[in-house]
């Protein structure tokens, strides 16, 4: 019964997305065969049981937040920063305009730290980690962007560095071939340091920084406490992958600009 009404709510879609020249489809339906001319992206995600006591408003806001992270996701993987996308759930169905996802980002706002293809690929980087987590778990890191001698000076090892000695190809974070192995290292305690040129030059590193002064939500660790700290101190961003939750949050001038969550994914 569900598969019918799915394919039902997946033909209307079609037939809006077309109507309003739509860029993609985002369905958080279980997926179905649809034959479209517009991409079809299907979105992985858990949708509590609660909502289906909730009220019409209630719903929509449940629905705009998760087109809003499926949006985000979209832009950072296709760079698309302009169009209408078509979110479809198992009780709406939403039209949602890429560049308003786009201006929540604005990597743009970023640019007098760190290029924005720069802090993109990091983000992107950490949503994936977020998403996979590492051998079964879950895990949290973070990663620090800006002036590397700044940074450097500004923490220390708590491990050898992995990253000490190599060539800046290995270390480049736009470099998408160089994930896998900073996936790895992820699962160290401490942050990576990257420089605003993009290149990893340390991980496993503790940050030196007295996060007196510093507010956060409660049920925040030392991690966020420290990147804020750092960020408020020293002109860099700070991008955060909470173990617990799996939020990503962006961090400048000590505040928490941005906060993702990693349970709306999309599919590959």
């Amino acid at each position: 019964m569900s598969t019918r009404k799915d394919e039902v709510l997946m033909a209307a879609a079609v037939e809006l997305a077309e109507s309003v020249d739509a860029i993609a489809i985002l369905s958080f339906l279980d997926p179905v065969p649809v034959e479209a001319d517009v991409p079809v992206v299907w979105v992985r995600e858990y949708q509590p049981d609660l909502m289906i006591k909730r009220n019409m408003q209630e719903l929509l806001l449940f629905c705009e937040q998760h087109v809003l992270d499926a949006v985000i996701q979209y832009h950072l993987r296709t760079e698309v920063s302009s169009g209408k996308i078509i979110g479809v759930f198992p009780f709406a169905i939403l039209i949602y305009d890429v560049g308003e996802g786009k201006d929540y980002l604005d990597l743009a706002s970023y640019r007098d730290i760190v290029a924005p293809e720069i802090l993109h690929s990091a983000l992107s980087l950490a949503l994936e980690i977020a998403h996979e987590g590492r051998e079964g778990r879950n895990i949290g890191t973070a990663f620090i962007i800006g002036d590397g001698s700044s940074l450097l000076s500004r923490s220390h090892q708590a491990i050898l560095n992995p990253y000490a000695g190599h060539p800046l190809s290995v270390c480049d974070v736009r470099n998408r071939e160089n994930w896998e192995s900073v996936k790895e290292f992820a699962q160290l305690d401490g942050v990576f340091i990257i420089t605003k040129e993009g290149y990893i030059v340390a991980a496993g590193r503790y940050i030196d920084a007295d996060a007196r002064g510093v507010i956060l939500p409660s049920g925040l660790g030392g991690r966020h406490m420290a990147t804020a700290a750092i960020t408020r101190d020293v002109p860099c961003v700070g991008i955060t992958v909470s173990e617990s939750g799996g939020l990503v949050r962006v961090f400048r001038d000590g505040v928490c600009r941005l906060t993702l969550r990693s349970e709306v994914s999309l599919k590959r």
